[in-house]
């Protein structure tokens, strides 16, 4: 006990005369620091865009729905080829079009299917009360809201009832409410869209925090949306499912040699659907099973491909893998800050050695060994590179604030990245400053006290 007791005394020792010779030089400590401030500052905001990017990717797999499998139409390639005759298109094969029976086949023929959700949709103008606001009318199934983990404020979607009923009821989007019923509860009362009126039963809560690439995939916050069960859809709307081979070639007769492009963009419109959104039950399934679908789809609609096959989830964690590799770049671009930072405590403590010859080799005469010597050197560097630490700590976390704020991207600072930089920080102080208090110590106490 008494050899721990009399350990701790002389190393406490030791430690203020290190504290007091950087006190005493401190301009110089400071600018030593800087190199492990900046060093750290950089590692921390870094990592904490590399942890945003990575929390944003998840919100927006949960947000796309997980495991989802996207289908949208499109013209044929065949189709919408700009140079193509008439007769050439009279010559193209007849497809049916995304249609409800393809999302019964989807569900009924492929076992690692768990749920389909068609959808058909109009940008309408509702009207409600004297006021009007622009919409997307959605015309959709029940398992819409679970496949895409929509809310509703009440917890209400459509009934059975409602269904087999084609009842004329809807659910609407948050923002419609403050647009068009800003003083009153909009459940059950009517809003019209088109020529349809429809009675309220819910309010969608919206999510505000939907990025572009979302946007792009389909997914939207639902704050201006309107939806109706799909059957009220087809039957109080235009069914597309009803237009016919002979609808579509009827439109380009013999006769007709001025056919434009502007008609290739109708042969785009016999789509019953809007959209198809398969869900798929495992994760290690979305592969094998999109094979599946595209196979299925393209026998369905006699070898046109007239549709687009999307998976958000993959799409997703593609992005997420280019952020990881760009935030690896930048975070061991940050780290090498710190090596530099490192070398500056060494280059000042080797000069700092030569400049305190003659005070090594008194502290030597009157006791001290040499191991006294390193002990004071690497504390020197050890505190020098601790302070530079917390400074870099509170510099890091202002940068992913100001990072956050004025670029608008999603930072998050995680108690790891502190720990792991401030770590690395004390470690580069004892590393690099080690060689310097070695030097030191191996001076002759002799020779320093003649030293000029």
């Amino acid at each position: 006990m008494n050899r721990i007791y009399a350990l701790f005394e002389r190393n406490k020792h030791n430690f203020i005369i290190a504290f007091e010779a950087v006190i005493a030089n401190r301009v110089r400590s400071m600018l030593t620091a800087l190199g492990i401030i900046f060093g750290v500052a950089a590692v921390i905001s870094m990592m904490a865009v590399g942890k945003g990017a990575e929390q944003e990717v998840l919100e927006q797999i949960k947000l796309v729905g997980v495991n989802n499998v996207v289908i949208t139409p499109q013209a044929s390639a065949e189709s919408m080829a700009a140079g193509s005759s008439t007769s050439q298109k009279k010559k193209n094969k007849y497809s049916p079009g995304l249609s409800i029976s393809d999302a019964e086949a989807m569900l009924k023929g492929i076992p690692t299917v768990e749920a389909v959700s068609p959808q058909i949709s109009y940008d309408l103008t509702a009207v409600s009360s004297g006021r009007q606001a622009s919409t997307t009318l959605h015309g959709v199934v029940p398992e819409y809201f679970d496949v895409y983990m929509v809310k509703t404020k009440n917890g209400k979607v459509f009934s059975d009832y409602q269904i087999n009923n084609h009842d004329p009821v809807c659910i609407i989007g948050s923002g419609l409410v403050k647009k068009l019923f800003p003083y009153d509860n909009p459940i059950g009362k009517r809003l019209k869209c088109g020529n349809v009126w429809f009675t309220i039963i819910d309010i969608v809560v919206a999510d505000d925090q939907i990025s572009d690439e979302l946007e792009e995939m389909g997914v939207n916050s639902l704050r201006s949306e309107v939806f109706i069960p799909i059957e009220t859809m087809l039957l109080r709307y235009k069914n597309k499912d009803l237009i016919t081979e002979k609808m579509i070639n009827s439109s380009y007769s013999d006769d007709d040699e001025d056919a434009t492009v502007e008609d290739e963009k109708d042969l785009k419109e016999y789509h019953q659907l809007s959209k198809l959104v398969v869900q798929v039950d495992e994760t290690e399934h979305l592969k094998a099973t999109v094979d599946i679908i595209q196979r299925r789809l393209k026998r369905l609609h006699n070898g046109v491909e007239d549709f687009k096959i999307t998976v958000p989830e993959l799409l997703l964690k593609q992005q997420q893998k280019t952020k990881n590799i760009f935030n690896l770049v930048l975070g061991a671009i940050a780290g090498i800050s710190l090596i530099v930072g490192g070398i500056g405590i060494m280059n000042i403590m080797l000069a700092s050695v030569m400049e305190r010859i003659k005070e090594i080799g008194l502290r030597m005469a009157i006791g001290a060994q040499k191991r006294d010597i390193r002990v004071q050197f690497v504390m020197e560097a050890l505190i020098i590179s601790v302070f530079g630490g917390l400074f870099g700590v509170l510099l890091g976390l202002a940068l992913a604030q100001i990072i956050s704020s004025v670029f608008e991207i999603k930072t998050i600072v995680s108690l790891w990245s502190v720990i792991v930089s401030f770590g690395v920080s004390a470690a580069v102080g004892v590393m690099f400053g080690y060689f310097p208090a070695k030097k030191a110590a191996a001076k002759d106490p002799v020779n320093s006290l003649r030293y000029e």
